[in-house]
């Protein structure tokens, strides 16, 4: 379980995450929205360990984030919101490189890709090809194969299906559905509020650092839609 306790973050003595407190269990999507600038992905790199929070706690099955990053990092799956492969190599290859950086053990690493392809929906023609000659949306679908080789028990996608096309989108959010299935917990930073409600199990709706409002998605929902409910703080 990830628990998240008063945590903060301040730049230029702005605070940009201001006391969030929330909990995600295995088998969760937690959906967080917001405006531009209401803190979502300086509350993400926080939970990936890629920033330290100036206050608070951010614990993963009870072991701190902050004081044992190390020891906590082999169990996250991060997918950023720029891509990060490398492009003049083939997919496959792409796969092998970040599986041995990631851990997975060379007898272990051909098994994890053929399960990795089956959730992103991909194939050997695919595998095959230069990611220089991928669309937008393949690229997007191997950096979230990627973040998963290591077995992970909680998965970060931060506006994964950002400048895709429709059909990708829907491909990215069929794998997310099936990594709730198998009992990954996913946290899921999105612009489109359709594509939250369509996956998310839980919600985080933020506003200027702050949670306005979390809970499971349809108590959250309960009287309106999330694109609403936005709407509401963008213009309060």
């Amino acid at each position: 379980m990830l628990e998240l306790i008063n945590v903060c973050k301040s730049y230029h003595r702005i605070r940009v995450v201001d006391r969030v407190s929330f909990t995600a269990d295995c088998g969760q999507t937690l959906g967080i929205v917001g405006h531009n600038g209401a803190g979502k992905s300086t509350l993400v790199s926080m939970i990936a360990t890629l920033t330290a929070p100036d206050e608070g706690q951010i614990l993963l099955d009870g072991e701190d984030l902050v004081r044992n990053p190390d020891k906590v990092r082999p169990t996250i799956g991060y997918v950023p919101q720029d891509i990060a492969l490398y492009e003049p190599l083939s997919g496959l290859d792409n796969l092998k490189f970040w599986g041995r950086i990631n851990g997975v053990s060379k007898d272990r690493l051909g098994e994890r890709i053929d399960e990795v392809c089956q959730i992103i929906q991909f194939d050997d023609v695919l595998l095959k090809k230069r990611v220089a000659d991928y669309s937008g949306g393949m690229k997007r679908r191997l950096n979230i194969g990627v973040a998963l080789l290591h077995s992970p028990k909680l998965v970060i996608m931060d506006e994964p299906t950002t400048g895709i096309d429709m059909r990708s989108g829907s491909q990215i959010l069929g794998a997310i559905e099936e990594l709730r299935k198998s009992g990954i917990a996913v946290i899921f930073v999105g612009h489109y509020a359709e594509e939250i409600e369509r996956i998310a199990t839980h919600l985080c709706v933020m506003n200027e650092g702050k949670v306005a409002y979390f809970g499971d998605k349809e108590r959250v929902l309960k009287n309106n839609s999330l694109a609403g409910l936005v709407g509401q703080l963008r213009c309060s």
